[in-house]
């Protein structure tokens, strides 16, 4: 019964329960006037319903002004910041309040309200030469300051290196030669040096072969060979190093040609033994230095080698003249022990004694006693850094002095 009453009440709080009651008690007061206590009932229900419905305006009213005010003391609380420092609103606790979607939308760009809109971008140069972008508003006032832009980099060839820069402007590099470069560079200067040694070897060569001409073999009254010079007349006497006379004629001239020449070719031989510990001096290193050629590179051991073969062409101007029985066995094993000191191919030890026997037969053939030879020292030994292979599959070693074998 209680539950019955109580949804009589909730009913009679609806518009639907309001408009009832409304009909019936305006039936009751509207009835005929003989009907007196009717009326009153009538008149006393709408009055009723009409201070209730007035009572329920102003809660409502009261309600809606309690909701609004609590919106206004929350949403000052909503506004943040984020870990950028970016400015934040929390629309979750704004949509809790009743606050209709575009409402929050709004609240959510308050703090943006006095910002300047950017109008156009232009690009200016930086204190550095860099590109920047300064952003205006639509009164061409600047909207911050001026920020950089990105320029794509670009590849700089720096002739031994290449690299990636950005473009800026009063930019310089400094510009090496490139590992091809370099190698031609060492090959010329080297070249040079030789043609140098040869021109003056030649100049050497000229003068002895001047002042042969102008010597003359005489036989003195006392019995003794003395050089005449056929210029100013002056006589000298005729004698070698090892003390002996030196016979007239062509043999005379000859002689004297060979001491000279001897002392140019024991200047070769001994440069030649200092270059030839640290030159090329196997099959496999020829084959190494070859490769390099090809691709442009050279090695201290490839050019100690060069060195050596212009030493050898240098060897046969300085041939002496041979005499005797096996002077022509002589000069082919002469040119056969140069062929081998300027050959990469060839072993150390064995161009060094091909520098033993050549040595040997000047000597025999001008009368001079072979001069006392140094051993040849060893060049240092070098480690491996690194190894690997090449495109090809080969097995490729890398030795710390800058030389690379090639396997099978």
């Amino acid at each position: 019964m209680a539950d019955g009453l109580n949804g009589l009440l909730d009913f009679a709080k609806t518009p639907a329960g309001q408009g009832l009651l409304a009909a019936a008690f305006g039936g009751l007061a509207s009835a005929r006037t003989d009907r007196g206590p009717l009326n009153t009932l009538g008149a006393a229900g709408l009055s009723g319903i009409a201070g209730y419905s007035a009572a329920s305006s102003n809660a409502l009213k009261q309600q809606k002004a309690q909701l609004l005010q609590r919106q206004a003391e929350t949403i000052p609380t909503l506004y943040g910041k984020d870990a950028d420092g970016n400015n934040t609103f929390d629309w979750k606790s704004a949509a809790a309040l009743a606050i209709p979607p575009e409402e929050i939308a709004k609240y959510a760009q308050l703090p943006n309200s006095t910002l300047s809109k950017v109008a156009r971008t232009v690009e200016v140069p930086g204190a550095n030469g860099s590109k920047q972008t300064m952003q205006y508003d639509e009164y061409g006032r600047p909207v911050g300051n001026a920020i950089d832009s990105y320029v794509a980099p670009q590849l700089v060839d720096l002739g031994a290196t290449k690299q990636f820069a950005v473009p800026t402007t009063g930019q310089s590099f400094d510009v090496s030669m490139s590992p091809a470069e370099q190698a031609a560079n060492a090959r010329g200067w080297a070249g040079i040096a030789n043609q140098r040694q040869q021109n003056s070897i030649m100049n050497d060569a000229n003068n002895i072969n001047k002042e042969a001409a102008r010597v003359q073999i005489v036989q003195g009254a006392d019995g003794q060979s003395y050089l005449v010079d056929k210029g100013t007349g002056q006589a000298r006497p005729a004698q070698i190093q090892g003390g002996g006379t030196v016979q007239s004629g062509p043999l005379a001239e000859a002689t004297v040609k060979n001491q000279k020449n001897m002392g140019k070719l024991g200047d070769l031989i001994t440069q030649a033994r200092e270059i030839l510990p640290n030159a090329t001096a196997s099959g496999l290193g020829a084959k190494r230095d070859e490769a390099n050629r090809f691709f442009g590179r050279t090695t201290p051991e490839a050019q100690n080698a060069a060195k050596l073969s212009a030493i050898g062409g240098n060897m046969l101007m300085m041939m002496p003249r041979m005499e005797g029985p096996q002077s022509d066995r002589d000069v082919e094993n002469y040119k056969l022990m140069v062929g081998k000191i300027g050959d990469p191919t060839i072993p150390a030890a064995e161009r060094s004694a091909a520098m033993d026997a050549l040595e040997e037969i000047v000597a025999r053939n001008t009368g001079q006693a072979p001069a006392q030879q140094q051993p040849v020292s060893a060049a240092p030994k070098a480690s491996i850094v690194r190894t690997g292979r090449d495109a090809a599959g080969r097995k490729v070693i890398q030795y710390s002095d800058g030389r690379i074998e090639y396997g099978n």
